[in-house]
């Protein structure tokens, strides 16, 4: 037994190569093979062997699903505890097992996934070299497992159970009203259908709004002077504007040259003004965003909130910003994988500004770009940097 299970280990840690991101999915027909071993209650007085057996599944939701197992335990009588109702220590059993269970999954959209298992069944025992009556009995199993996926279609899976058999035969091994059996198995899950998750199609961004400036209407035509008893000069010229942008004044004057013939007073000067660079003030702002992520993960960590919030609030008060989010990894791992991994790493990010700052999503776009190079992978430190969301981004607004 040792031997077909250290090659049926080598095998899984060969299929682990290159292996993308998984999950259970409802609506996956699963096919379990196995190998492990069988105990059998010590009244029974039969010898632990290996047990072979077959799974067959149906996940109805990603948390919840029945499965029906059938197994084979090749066994004897043992030699050690001589028989007190056979004779026959020595002698070759056959026994079969078939049961319907339940399964509740924790953790569904892990690559680790445990679960328990609860059902019942029934167990029939046969003599291959002797006259000894077969026994059917029912049972009720319980137990516990977990998988671990190493692709999208293929989980590795271990199981243990404990099995309680209602013997009714008092003629048959002992006799008794139960026994209490256990399983331990490890074997493959192949998965088979189901709803696969979908994979969120990249928006390109809106291009930047062009700020067309205002154009300058040139000022009325000043009204012709009113003949009075004296004479005025002409206009000076315009004054340099009052402010480069956001609108400024000019003002003109026009001087008395001569007092009235009459002896009165001299005539005021005349003034003028008129608005000037009226287009709004505009500048260029950089907004820089920069979030690490542990090593293959995708949740944006707290420390890293102060970050994603100064940007949130930078585009509560742009409301026509758009903004580009990139995600990357370490070059750990397939090429595959990384690309996925990088892309939800951008998706966290976004869902982070679009649920605690109600952010349109369509101002945003996330990209993954996979694996990077920015920083050297050959140090934990140089790792960890090139682990990140980065936003560097110019944008035009309106000078306050």
């Amino acid at each position: 037994m040792n031997k077909r299970m250290a090659g049926l280990v080598a095998v899984l840690l060969l299929t682990t190569a290159g292996t993308a991101i998984a999950e259970q999915r409802a609506g996956a027909i699963t096919l379990s093979p196995f190998i492990g071993g069988y105990t059998f209650d010590g009244v029974q007085r039969l010898e632990t062997r290996p047990v072979y057996g077959l799974r067959l599944g149906y996940d109805i939701t990603k948390s919840l699903g029945v499965e029906t197992t059938f197994d084979y335990v090749s066994t004897k009588i043992s030699s050690n505890n001589p028989g007190q109702i056979s004779p026959n220590n020595g002698s070759n059993l056959n026994v079969f097992n078939y049961r319907l269970e339940g399964i509740y999954n924790f953790m569904p959209t892990s690559k680790f996934v445990p679960f328990v298992a609860v059902g019942g069944g029934g167990s029939t025992i046969t003599n291959r070299r002797s006259n000894e009556k077969s026994n059917n009995d029912a049972t009720a199993n319980a137990g516990v497992g977990f998988k671990y996926f190493l692709g999208e279609d293929l989980a590795l899976r271990a199981d243990t159970r404990a099995i309680m058999s209602f013997h009714h035969n008092i003629d048959f091994r002992g006799g008794g009203d139960t026994w209490m059996n256990y399983e331990y198995t490890l074997g493959l899950q192949f998965l088979f259908g189901g709803k696969k998750p979908l994979v969120a199609k990249v928006v390109e961004p809106p291009p930047a709004p062009v700020v067309v400036p205002k154009a300058i209407q040139p000022p009325p035509a000043p009204p012709a002077p009113v003949a009075v008893d004296g004479k005025v000069g002409a206009w000076s010229d315009w004054s340099a504007c009052s402010a480069p942008c956001g609108g400024g004044t000019q003002n003109r004057t026009r001087p008395v040259v001569t007092q009235p013939a009459n002896g009165g007073a001299p005539l005021p000067a005349l003034n003028e003004s008129r608005g000037c660079n009226t287009q709004a003030c505009m500048e260029e702002e950089k907004i820089n965003m920069l979030i690490e992520f542990d090593f293959d993960k995708a949740v944006v960590k707290k420390e890293f909130y102060p970050n994603a919030d100064a940007v949130g609030a930078f585009m509560k008060k742009n409301n026509k910003m758009v903004i580009t989010l990139d995600g990357w990894t370490d070059r750990i791992g397939a090429d595959k994988y990384n690309k996925e991994l990088s892309q939800k790493r951008a998706d966290a990010v976004k869902s982070y500004l679009v649920s605690k700052h109600k952010i349109d999503p369509t101002r945003i776009t996330a990209v993954g770009h996979g694996k990077s190079l920015k920083y050297d992978n050959k140090t934990a430190a140089g790792r960890y940097k090139n682990r990140r969301v980065e936003m560097n981004q110019t944008v035009i607004i309106e000078k306050k």
